[in-house]
């Protein structure tokens, strides 16, 4: 084959959906951790969660949490409207749903499932460094230890198409993502729990944005 030195204009385009990863402040962590611990209201039966410890924060908190998540919320709203080529001044209501924190222990884990409403997210409010050493000396095929997996259409080869994300979480991560995007959790055998954040969002003012616009 000879070597051609003509530049070509292309483009291409963004398939499937937008996922948002940020960090969150230690103050923002450390308040949602001491409230968590703070909260007795049991979540477990509007959860896909195999965890015996899931709880809802009360309402007075989540009022004041979501406050503080707006930045964030407004920065996937750019980011999503950027990756779909949406007009990103139309402005959009978000409206929090609901607000719980998972203590997840040696065992536990969450099957494959989607949320309900709009948009989902989830913060990783404390991840033990077990649980990374654990990942480091796992021998298998399967995805390590502890992690989570976002999953969108078909099984395909990763050099045709990338059809899902796996990551090993931090201390501070952050995801927010639609709520129809299937994920699922890795169990870890390590005797510690990890502290993730959880909650849903609706968009509240669909009825006024174009047919198909959502």
């Amino acid at each position: 084959m000879s070597s051609d030195k003509t530049t070509l204009n292309y483009r291409h385009y963004n398939f499937g959906p937008f996922l948002f990863r940020s960090k969150l402040p230690d103050k923002i962590l450390q308040e949602l951790i001491s409230e968590g611990l703070k909260s007795q209201e049991s979540y477990n039966d509007q959860l896909a969660g195999h965890l015996d410890h899931q709880f809802l924060y009360p309402a007075d908190y989540q009022n004041k949490f979501y406050s503080q998540f707006l930045p964030y919320l407004n920065a996937y709203r750019m980011g999503h409207c950027k990756f779909h080529g949406l007009d990103s001044s139309i402005p959009v209501e978000i409206k929090p749903v609901d607000l719980w924190v998972n203590f997840m222990k040696a065992g536990d884990f969450n099957p494959m499932h989607t949320h309900s409403y709009d948009l989902s997210f989830v913060i990783f409010a404390s991840v033990p460094n077990e649980i990374h050493q654990e990942a480091d000396q796992y021998v298998g095929t399967a995805n390590v230890p502890g992690s989570i997996t976002f999953n969108y259409t078909q099984q395909a080869k990763p050099k045709w198409a990338t059809t899902s994300v796996t990551h090993l979480p931090e201390t501070g991560e952050l995801f927010i993502f639609p709520a129809l995007l299937q994920h699922w959790v890795a169990p870890f055998k390590s005797d510690v729990t990890r502290i993730s954040i959880s909650g849903n969002l609706l968009y509240s003012n669909k009825n006024k944005f174009p047919n198909g616009y959502f």
